[in-house]
C-alpha cells in the first residue's frame, strides 16, 4: 500500500446515513445535492423494476431509484417519512434515491470500512457505528447500473 492510499484510507469521510427498510446506509454527503420529500412520479416505460419514475427538479428531470427495490429490501411503503435524496456522481450524473427516512451524519474513517465479498458490488463495504451495523453503498455502481439499464433499453 502507497502512503498516498494510506493517508485516504486514515482521512474521516462525512457520510449521511439513511434507511431503506430495517438496514442502514450511508453514502458520501459531498454526493448529495439535497434532500427532499417524496412526490408524485412520471411512470417511464420499460424501466427496470427499481425504477419509480421521473421526477421534475426545478426544470432538471430526474430519474427516481427505489433503493428498497434496488437492493432487494422489502419497503415501507406506507411510511409517511420517505424522502428523495437528490445525488451526483463523480461522472455528473444526478438522479434520486428513495429512502425510507434520513437518520443522521457521521464521520467515518476508510480503515473502519470492512469489505464484503465481490458479489455485492453496490455495497462498498460495513462499518460500525456504535452497535449499528451500516453499509456503505457505491454510489458509482448504483447510478452506472441505472446509465447502463438506459443506454441498453
Amino acid at each position: 500500500m502507497t502512503e498516498e492510499e494510506k493517508a485516504a484510507e486514515s482521512k474521516a469521510v462525512k457520510m449521511i446515513v439513511f434507511a431503506v427498510g430495517d438496514q442502514e446506509y450511508c453514502i458520501p454527503i459531498l454526493s448529495v445535492r439535497e434532500i427532499r420529500g417524496f412526490e408524485k412520479t412520471t411512470v417511464l416505460p420499460f424501466a427496470p423494476p427499481y425504477v419509480c419514475g421521473a421526477i421534475n427538479l426545478r426544470g432538471i428531470i430526474l430519474t427516481l431509484i427505489d433503493l428498497a427495490i434496488y437492493l432487494n429490501v422489502p419497503p415501507q411503503a406506507d411510511n409517511p417519512r420517505r424522502v428523495v435524496v437528490i445525488v451526483e456522481s463523480t461522472q455528473g450524473v444526478m438522479c434520486g434515491l428513495l429512502v425510507d427516512r434520513v437518520i443522521d451524519m457521521a464521520d467515518i474513517q476508510g480503515s473502519d470500512i470492512q469489505s464484503v465479498s465481490d458479489d455485492c458490488s453496490s455495497l462498498g463495504g460495513l462499518v460500525m457505528i456504535g452497535d449499528r451495523m451500516i453499509g456503505v453503498l457505491q454510489l458509482e455502481s448504483v447510478v452506472n447500473q441505472l446509465v447502463e439499464g438506459a443506454v441498453a433499453e
